[in-house]
């Protein structure tokens, strides 16, 4: 990225001493390049790289002119001061983009060597998307229209593993690639000129620094961000541009069911706790609703009350991308400490692993007064089923006591008739079978990964890994090393002429805590992927608050030294060399007679 760029300026710069330097001050043209001509050219490199860069998501509906207009400013400020945070947006969106493809081409394969099911047609169940559909889906660039059941038909944007799960059932939503490529505002031949232009650049700075001549702090800086400019393209090579309005997916027959699935698994559905519509419903598989004869399968016999005696161990296996693995604390609640990894077998290497042990006194879990209704409707056939060993709403954290509305019984019913289908998919294919449904002690639930929002926010998180199979620490990894990167190539002018010595000092200083810390956080990061130690360190840290203090100063330097490099790359035209007018002999570079 921009670590050569910066081993480039150590290795040809030549040493220039500020002592002997004949400096000017404004400039004009035409014999030579004026300081007007390196602004304009520094400014427009500079707008168009990271304006024509940027591939936002789809907007809200709601959303006006100068909503858009501003969201955008706000990115494009965020581009200027810190580009590897959008280096790292795109960084995710990739990595997203490219498991959902994957994924889908895994499932056309098994269909066509397994053969299709009888639940929807077999063209829907064989289709092939592209990573320019995976990326239309990933930005919400899919909303399905809902039925009555979801307080006025409103409409919900998809999520990457809300496609991934319809993709799973052979209910892939039918976006064609032409209808994609039509919403997109860009083609490659235009993306083709922007890094021409950018190229440009590049080519004038490394023709200066063969033939010796003064490069300003602007025009090194501007370096760092069309090199950001380039690597944003090509993650985001494939991202339709500036698409406004997403692709409706009327309600169809039949797709009531699975939409109240996905809503009752998603955050969306959440009470303030963080509690969603699923969690206290335990999965009852067909086999054992088939040889049962009690009308309600999980009305176990209470345990007995706390007598003192030792704890009572559980543990939970949370599924792949579920919203409980980040906080194990908002699935279990303040039942006992948690650890990860497994009381039988050694501890976890690795969070992601998402298998958490806890301890629990022997004691009755009273069932919340608003879900003692499901003992009422619950029946032998209901396969999403309440039980009396578990309600997460009765624990003492949760404050929301609102009794469950007409909707959401209707969507439990509905839930209830498709869920069968999502066991019975992973059933047939074992390896899946994680990410779709955790497994504890209390019993068999639905996992919650988010498959449906109202909308799909631009940046989505650090922590952020989905389905995808990518640890949680792997784009904080990119952040980091980009970090490093860019203050790598801020450090490599630390020879370059300066108004002053001060301006020279607090230069270096600047680089050096952007380029130091991020190598620091990218090593650390790397480590923690492995070290489970490091992960008990950070939890530390979090929960001290002089710690969290100290972070926060560290941080607001941080900022400060980012603005500093932007502002000092324009003050510094102020008095520069006078051979950073001269331009570089082309001649030099072509061969002639």
């Amino acid at each position: 990225m921009l670590l050569p760029s910066a081993l480039l300026f150590f290795m040809v710069r030549h040493v220039v001493s500020s002592s002997v330097v004949e400096t000017a001050t404004w400039t004009s043209a035409p014999n030579l390049r004026g300081t007007s001509d390196l602004l304009v050219s520094c400014i427009l490199t500079l707008t168009i790289c990271v304006w024509s860069a940027l591939h936002l998501n789809v907007p809200t509906s709601d959303s006006t002119l100068r909503q858009r207009n501003l969201r955008r400013t706000k990115w494009i400020i965020l581009g200027i001061f810190a580009p590897e945070l959008v280096v790292s947006t795109a960084f995710a969106q990739y990595l997203t983009a490219r498991w959902l493809r994957r994924e889908i081409l895994e499932d056309l394969k098994y269909r066509k060597a397994e053969g299709t099911n009888d639940k929807c047609p077999p063209e829907q169940q064989l289709q092939e998307w592209s990573i320019a559909q995976c990326y239309f889906a990933v930005m919400g660039g899919i909303t399905i229209q809902a039925g009555d059941g979801f307080d006025g038909s409103p409409q919900f944007s998809l999520t990457p593993e809300g496609v991934r799960l319809l993709s799973f059932l052979g209910r892939l939503p039918e976006v064609s690639e032409s209808q994609v490529r039509d919403k997109s505002k860009a083609d490659g031949l235009a993306k083709s000129i922007v890094c021409l232009q950018a190229g440009w650049m590049i080519l004038q700075v490394v023709a200066r620094l063969i033939q010796q001549l003064p490069i300003t702090l602007l025009e090194i800086n501007t370096i760092g961000h069309v090199l950001c400019a380039l690597v944003l393209y090509l993650l985001w090579w494939s991202k339709p541009l500036e698409v406004k309005d997403p692709a409706l997916i009327f309600k169809e027959i039949g797709m009531d069911p699975y939409l109240s699935l996905m809503w009752m698994c998603s955050p969306i559905s959440s009470s303030e706790e963080g509690i969603t519509e699923i969690r206290c419903l335990e999965y009852i598989p067909q086999s054992r609703r088939r040889t049962t004869s009690a009308p309600t399968i999980t009305v176990d016999e209470e345990d007995p009350p706390d007598s003192g005696g030792p704890l009572k161990p559980y543990e939970t296996h949370f599924s792949i991308g579920s919203i409980a693995a980040k906080d194990p604390r908002k699935f279990i609640g303040p039942l006992g400490e948690f650890r990860v990894g497994s009381y039988e077998r050694s501890p976890s290497p690795s969070p992601y692993d998402h298998h958490v042990s806890y301890t629990v006194k022997q004691k009755s879990i009273k069932t919340a007064p608003e879900h003692e209704i499901f003992f009422t409707l619950q029946e032998r056939h209901h396969a999403l089923q309440h039980g009396r060993r578990y309600c997460r709403r009765s624990l003492e954290d949760c404050k929301n006591r609102k009794p469950l509305s007409q909707s959401a019984i209707e969507r439990w019913r509905l839930a209830c008739t498709v869920v069968d289908e999502l066991y019975d998919r992973c059933q047939e294919r074992p390896s899946k079978m994680e990410y779709y449904f955790t497994t504890s002690t209390y019993g068999t639930f639905v996992g919650e990964p988010k498959y449906i929002d109202r909308h799909i926010p631009d940046f989505i998180g650090l922590s952020y890994v989905g389905q995808t199979g990518v640890h949680k620490d792997r784009l904080k990894s990119a952040l980091s090393f980009a970090a490093a990167a860019y203050g790598a190539l801020h450090i490599a002018a630390w020879n370059e002429y300066f108004p002053t010595r001060a301006e020279k000092v607090l230069w270096i200083l600047s680089s050096v805590a952007i380029g130091s810390s991020g190598v620091f956080l990218w090593l650390y990061f790397l480590a923690k992927e492995s070290i489970e130690a490091l992960d008990v360190f950070t939890a530390r840290f979090k929960r001290n608050t002089a710690l969290k203090i100290l972070g926060w100063i560290i941080l607001g330097l941080f900022v400060l030294a980012r603005v500093f490099l932007v502002v000092e790359a324009f003050a510094s035209l102020r008095r520069v060399p006078k051979a950073v007018y001269q331009t570089p002999e082309w001649s030099d570079f072509l061969p002639h007679l």
